[in-house]
């Protein structure tokens, strides 16, 4: 089984090879971090002497996430030496600027030579994985030495869920090398023991992103953001984590909403979710006749539309928004997290597409704390005047919004609680571990 597992992964690897080399030469630079994804680490990776513990999160928003467990981990093991990993580098620069750009290193590829390579250096006592990333051989190999790999803020989508169940037979396997699968809800743990999961395995513990936010996203890594990039008297649209398709949307109803009386001064900040993207969505809000101002070039003097083209910012400029709205909705994307708004209270907006957040969404909707448009992106002229007609609500009722920010606070501080429940499994099985 595993054997097979590895064959298709040199098969998959060597199909999607021409287009990682393309990318790489369209953006000018080389494949980044080859050597670590093959086990070569970088020297300040060293052995710790059996003690480490190793976190494991894909990019961005798993990274952030990673915050308050670290916190409350370090707590209950102050001698330990924690590492993290990424896949993709924008998430191995967030992780090298909260937790240290000596404790990080790029993800291994699954083969079992790569992986015995990394643990014999990395010499962890745990592997932490974050959010539902199943790596046969790194499990498989980690088992066979005894090493515990504990899932945690475990989430099958409604939209992969069916794609899982197709590879049970190799799923099953592998997620009996689990230690603990940590899920955040009853959903997501019915789903991963339909994928074949242990039932004595399986927990449901919350969403760690409530803690993180629930605590207020911390403002220091946006500098000066308040009084430089964002300053201007006009009321503004937060635009986070927006996809091809949503920003043409989004501009053409702010320039509706500045024909609007009284709404002249507003504007529009867009943070588009992939930094290639960047100087496409500055082209677009020009070419649409609006003046542009960039994060990443200190620009100064009025502008209708910022860009955010800089990476880690997005959660402290939540905090200075009068709407949100949150991306990945407007088209089929399943959306992003609502949470890190709803931190600075904010009133938040999505399109119809929330699949992969689906239980927050509802619960959030049966709160009064969010607005979602029906219109799909099928229907372009529907969506823009739905996003117009919620967009000018809530810019000209501060009652409204003020309300919508104190329900989302609400539900925030109701659902806390899971670094915590997680640190403490977590640890026990550490020391358990050093015992041995």
């Amino acid at each position: 089984m595993y054997f097979l597992y590895s064959l298709l992964l040199v098969v998959w690897g060597l199909l999607l090879l021409p287009f990682f080399l393309y990318r790489s030469w369209r953006r000018g630079r080389r494949l980044e971090g080859l050597a670590e994804r093959f086990g070569r680490l970088p020297a300040s990776v060293g052995p710790s002497g059996g003690g480490a513990v190793w976190f494991h999160s894909c990019s961005v928003g798993e990274t952030l996430s990673l915050e308050p467990l670290v916190k409350a981990l370090r707590a209950r093991l102050p001698e330990a030496r924690f590492l993290f990993s990424t896949v993709t580098p924008t998430g191995r620069q967030v992780a090298a600027s909260r937790f240290g750009a000596g404790n990080v290193f790029y993800f291994p590829v699954d083969f079992a030579f790569v992986v015995r390579r990394v643990l014999d250096r990395v010499r962890p006592a745990v592997i932490i994985i974050i959010d539902t990333e199943i790596w046969p051989n790194l499990l498989d190999v980690a088992k066979r030495r005894g090493i515990p790999v504990v899932l945690v803020n475990g989430r099958i989508s409604a939209a992969s869920f069916p794609w899982y169940r197709r590879a049970r037979p190799l799923l099953r396997h592998a997620l009996r090398n689990y230690e603990t699968l940590l899920m955040q809800s009853s959903e997501d743990a019915g789903r991963i023991l339909a994928m074949g999961a242990p039932r004595d395995r399986v927990r449901v513990m919350g969403n760690l992103k409530f803690d993180r936010e629930a605590g207020g996203a911390d403002p220091a890594p946006a500098g000066d953001l308040g009084e430089g990039f964002l300053a201007g008297a006009g009321r503004l649209i937060v635009a986070g984590s927006t996809h091809p398709g949503e920003e043409a949307q989004l501009l053409e109803t702010l320039r509706r909403i500045r024909e609007t009386p009284g709404c002249a001064e507003v504007r529009l900040l867009l943070a588009p979710r992939h930094p290639e993207r960047f100087d496409e969505t500055a082209r677009l809000a020009e070419e649409l006749g609006f003046s542009v101002r960039r994060r990443s070039r200190r620009e100064t003097g009025e502008a209708e539309v910022l860009l955010l083209d800089t990476l880690g910012e997005l959660a402290a400029v939540y905090r200075h928004a009068d709407v949100v709205f949150v991306g990945g909705t407007l088209v089929r994307r399943g959306g992003h997290s609502i949470l890190e708004p709803a931190a600075f209270r904010r009133a938040i907006v999505v399109g119809p597409s929330m699949e992969n957040f689906q239980s927050i969404a509802d619960a959030f909707l049966a709160g009064g704390a969010l607005c979602r448009i029906a219109a799909g992106e099928e229907d372009p002229r529907l969506q823009r005047r739905q996003l117009l007609d919620v967009f000018l609500r809530l810019l000209q009722n501060a009652g409204e919004r003020e309300r919508m920010g104190a329900a989302a606070g609400a539900i925030l501080e109701r659902n806390r609680g899971a670094a915590i429940a997680a640190a403490d499994t977590i640890a026990s099985l550490v020391e358990r571990r050093v015992r041995a």
